[in-house]
């Protein structure tokens, strides 16, 4: 497979450096009888073997980051008597659940697992679980009784424990990717069709990317079909994107659902970004695991260079980087086409003032930033680790 940067120096060494470390690797999944997933809400979750030792593989893993399993207590536990696969967590956002929170559902493909019940634990309290969770693990055959939110800590007659099939942004495995080969293929197929796909992000209540619409509609003067995610059921948005040749968009959760695309496709990820480091590296990888070639953009103008998780305000824009992916694959535009729209100028300014006001600007919340990641280096334990920087960035008035 290719990719193709239309980006300056330093997101390319960025780029290069990030994918060179990524591979994929094999998966398994260990059984213990009379396992206990435990479910210690703020403080942690994983699984622990009939002798309270904890099962290192459950731990939930970002790169070599884990999340901290605290002791627990070991009186009164409930019990069930079934077997259980350990699937992760609830968490309410669609493409983080797509990558870290589903990566061990690949095990419902394999029909010894098939009464068992799927587990997730629900140790952030979210009421009500998101109802994607379920048309997921329903899609990929695991029926709707055998999905099971744990809100407490339960031992079961056997617990499996798959290893996690995906880790952003360093590895994946060929199950992940047969996973949502498998899910897409179950989605009912719609009469409409497209070549080509653009996912705009212009109907987002929040963080929306101002200019886009200028850029989208240079997408659509070329064949590209217009989809606001947000607004399509889940099994319509997989329905369209596993027909699609192309998939295109800004950075973020919507491209995410190249997963669900046909190996040969390619993805067109525009970084609404102008700092160097993005999700681009993560989008490769699901791009390397699904047999897809990669196009990547910097199609940032905005004045203060930004994070790509940053709350401050993003805008795009035809940039050079971008008129050239536009020359290099034979896009049609005018200079008409290319002019800023005023009003979205007007309103990023706006915007950016605002957040000003509010943060007391870039500079000094990226200083807080630095303070924030700095100083939780030293609190062991992912889960620990995120509790501090979400009490910190209270203290601080940041927002990032």
């Amino acid at each position: 497979m290719w990719y193709k940067l239309f980006a300056d120096s330093d997101f390319e060494k960025y780029f290069e450096k990030s994918i060179s470390r990524q591979y994929m690797r094999d998966v398994h999944v260990q059984e213990f009888e009379n396992g206990i997933i435990v479910n210690e809400h703020r403080h942690g979750f994983g699984v622990f073997d009939k002798n309270f030792r904890f099962v290192k593989s459950s731990r939930q893993m970002r790169k070599n980051n884990g999340q901290f399993i605290p002791k627990f207590n070991h009186k009164n536990i409930a019990y069930m008597d079934v077997d259980a696969v350990f699937v992760g967590n609830v968490f309410p956002q669609f493409g983080h659940f797509l990558l870290e929170h589903m990566n061990r559902a690949y095990v419902a493909l394999d029909k010894k697992y098939k009464r068992a019940k799927f587990v997730l634990v629900n140790n952030k309290d979210v009421n009500p679980v998101p109802n994607y969770m379920f048309e997921l693990l329903e899609l990929l055959g695991v029926k709707r009784e055998n999905i099971l939110i744990l809100n407490e800590t339960t031992q079961f007659r056997r617990v499996y424990v798959p290893d996690q099939g995906f880790n952003i942004p360093v590895y994946s495995s060929d199950a992940f990717g047969k996973m949502y080969d498998a899910i897409a293929k179950n989605v009912k197929p719609l009469r409409e069709k497209y070549e080509k796909i653009y996912v705009s992000r212009t109907a987002m209540q929040t963080r929306r990317t101002y200019g886009e619409g200028v850029v989208q509609k240079i997408f659509e003067k070329n064949g590209y079909k217009i989809i606001w995610p947000e607004k399509l059921p889940l099994s319509q948005q997989i329905a369209l994107v596993k027909n699609a040749r192309v998939l295109a968009g800004c950075a973020g959760t919507a491209l995410h659902l190249a997963l669900f695309m046909k190996s040969g496709g390619v993805v067109v990820q525009i970084k609404r970004n102008r700092q160097a480091k993005c999700n681009a590296d993560i989008q490769n990888l699901i791009n390397d695991t699904k047999g897809l070639n990669g196009v990547f953009i910097s199609g940032s103008v905005e004045n203060k260079p930004t994070d790509h998780c940053s709350s401050v305000p993003q805008i795009i824009g035809v940039n050079q980087h971008m008129r050239d992916f536009f020359d290099a694959f034979g896009f049609k535009y005018t200079a008409r086409d290319v002019v800023p729209n005023k009003k979205d100028l007007a309103e990023y300014d706006a915007a950016l003032a605002e957040y000003n006001k509010k943060y007391g600007g870039v500079g000094l919340n990226n200083i807080k930033h630095f303070i924030i990641h700095w100083s939780s280096c030293f609190v062991p334990g992912r889960e620990r680790r995120g509790n501090f920087r979400r009490w910190l960035k209270r203290k601080l008035n940041y927002e990032g």
